[in-house]
């Protein structure tokens, strides 16, 4: 598509570059205002009834720490597997089981360490936003370390703005590859990306974080893990602007979902100015996500109300069924110090509660057994 093809209210515009013309945003923020539709206005309600009602649950279990532990552990492989990763949410639980104090592995494969990557930036955002401080450039240029950390490709620029132009691939066959702005630019669109974050966008929380996130995409800063940062992103902005009193809610597997669609919405904002069409499909995501989580949380709380009708007593059994939501993965050396009791007596426990059908094994192993918590997980994945 060449520049001249372009409707007025497109946010950018195409440049010559061979052999595909690359595109050229606008800083923010978008001039003129944009228009927001009656529909995007009632998606924003609906969406933000839906993210309330995840604080509100999730705030009257006992498991929380848990669940929020579960769910970032969720988004992190979703958006791994967004960017092609093999790597499914028990193993990153088995990860952490086996390795409870070790913050990295070279050892470890290299999709599971993306999800475990995703997983470590996102804990420290969250850490960084919650404690007060600013989502800076340097801060995303941190978070980028982490992502790449151990899994870089050769060429690829950690911890900075990229050095040399990229094309991504279009998803649809036969559509000529997307090609982002050259790097001389990066900087001015950043900083304005940035001041507009400081600024506290100019709609509302979940539109302006719509439209960051669209804005990171387009740029694609980095040469590597553009799409991992870009949603981790949305994340942090909503958590900054205290629109997430406890982020439960991850749009990864929305996205994922609908991955065709999720870059086809961008691209249409480039071309078209397509910006309400996006906004409703972004809106949706976390509309979707919110009342999955609402739904999941409703289960588990049903779940343990279960377990303890189901499991009254004082035996060792019983106390640790009870608390299969605090441990849903687990091996049966844990229950030595989760029960403080002889390994002849954890080994009893996992026993009893395996042929109750609460847990199984996972490794086919006659050695270092681990067992997952299959209501637990049923609920969870």
């Amino acid at each position: 598509m060449s520049p001249k093809e372009l409707p007025d209210r497109a946010p950018g515009t195409y440049v010559s570059y061979h052999p595909n013309p690359y595109y050229s945003p606008e800083t923010l923020p978008i001039e003129p205002k944009l228009e927001i539709t009656d529909q995007t206005h009632a998606l924003v309600t609906d969406a933000a009834h839906q993210i309330g009602r995840v604080d509100g649950i999730s705030s009257t279990v006992d498991f929380s720490t848990v669940l929020y532990t579960s769910l970032i552990r969720i988004e992190a492989v979703e958006s791994a597997r967004i960017e092609g990763a093999d790597v499914v949410y028990q193993d990153v639980e088995a990860y952490h089981t086996q390795n409870p104090t070790v913050e990295t592995d070279p050892t470890v494969e290299k999709d599971l360490k993306e999800a475990l990557n995703y997983e470590n930036a996102l804990t420290h955002g969250l850490e960084k936003v919650k404690s007060g401080d600013e989502i800076t450039l340097s801060l995303i240029k941190r978070l980028h370390s982490m992502l790449l950390e151990d899994v870089r490709n050769d060429g690829d620029v950690v911890g900075d703005f990229r050095d040399h132009m990229v094309h991504l691939t279009s998803p649809q066959s036969g559509e000529r590859p997307f090609v982002p702005p050259p790097p001389e630019a990066l900087d001015a669109l950043m900083q304005s990306l940035e001041g507009y974050v400081r600024m506290g966008g100019q709609y509302h929380p979940l539109v302006d974080a719509a439209i960051i996130h669209y804005f990171f995409e387009t740029v694609h800063p980095f040469s590597d893990g553009n799409g991992r940062l870009g949603r981790l992103l949305i994340i942090l902005y909503l958590t900054s602007q205290g629109y997430l009193e406890s982020p439960y809610i991850y749009p990864s597997a929305y996205f994922n979902r609908h991955k065709v669609e999720y870059v086809e919405r961008m691209r249409a904002v480039s071309d078209e100015g397509a910006w309400n069409e996006w906004f409703q499909f972004f809106l949706e995501g976390l509309r979707s996500q919110a009342e999955t989580s609402y739904d999941r949380t409703h289960q588990l709380r049903e779940l343990q109300e279960r377990y303890e009708k189901e499991y009254p007593g004082n035996t060792k059994t019983d106390q640790f069924a009870r608390q299969l939501l605090q441990y849903p993965y687990f091996t049966a050396p844990d229950l030595v110090e989760y029960l403080d009791v002889s390994r002849r007596t954890a080994y009893k426990v996992v026993d009893n509660l395996e042929s109750d059908g609460l847990i199984e094994e996972v490794t086919g192993k006659e050695r270092g057994k681990e067992y997952k918590a299959v209501d637990v997980f049923n609920i969870l994945e």
